[in-house]
């Protein structure tokens, strides 16, 4: 490979809150062997005591209008009533789907604007929240449809929720993964990739 021609993503970690170049190489277990890995492997099953799961996942956060004055150069327009005020925005979405050339449909999407209200939550649940999901089917629609209809209420049940939202949100996304695999119903051909968004609070 020429110079300057690798095209490989950085790696970025929690830790040290940024990206660095560091080369990534397959998860192993520490015993190949194990008979509980290969058991699961031959099932088509993740493994589930391996330390670390390969789900990715990023994150974008709103920055304040004075971060976003000094580092691009743009002026924003503040609210007249400051940070009190009784304003609670409302959101709202719109959406589009295309079979494209396959000849049925294996996407899913989900988009709710009024999490609370959604959810049938009591009064003390983060106000106003919206969730917004794609799931990109592969194989058939078992997986993506799946997902669909259990990431939301895995993430909201889980006991780290809404305090640590971030690790709640990857319990979840682990957990679907197992009940996936373990499902007898699903076809095990198919598959997804998931683009979600979750709203909480101002």
């Amino acid at each position: 490979m020429a110079p300057g021609t690798d095209n490989t993503p950085p790696y970025c970690t929690e830790s040290d809150g940024g990206c660095g170049e560091q080369k990534v190489g397959p998860v192993e277990d520490e015993d190949p062997e194990s008979s509980e890995n290969s058991s699961q492997a031959k099932a088509g099953k993740p493994p589930r005591n391996l330390s670390v799961m390969r789900h990715s996942m990023s994150q974008a956060m709103l920055v304040g209008t004075t971060d976003l004055e000094s580092t691009v150069g743009v002026i924003a327009i503040k609210s007249p009533f400051g940070e009190n005020s009784g304003f609670l925005p409302i959101f709202r979405s719109g959406s589009c789907s295309e079979i494209g050339p396959k000849t049925y449909m294996e996407d899913e999407y989900i988009c709710v604007d009024n999490l609370r209200e959604h959810l049938e939550a009591a009064s003390d649940f983060p106000s106003p929240g919206a969730f917004y999901g794609v799931f990109d089917g592969h194989g058939g629609v078992d997986a993506a449809s799946f997902t669909r209809k259990h990431i939301l209420k895995f993430i909201v049940e889980d006991s780290h929720f809404p305090t640590v939202v971030k690790r709640a949100i990857r319990n979840a996304f682990v957990k679907v993964d197992h009940a996936i695999a373990d499902a007898k119903s699903l076809d095990r051909s198919s598959g997804t990739t998931v683009l979600t968004a979750l709203m909480l609070g101002r």
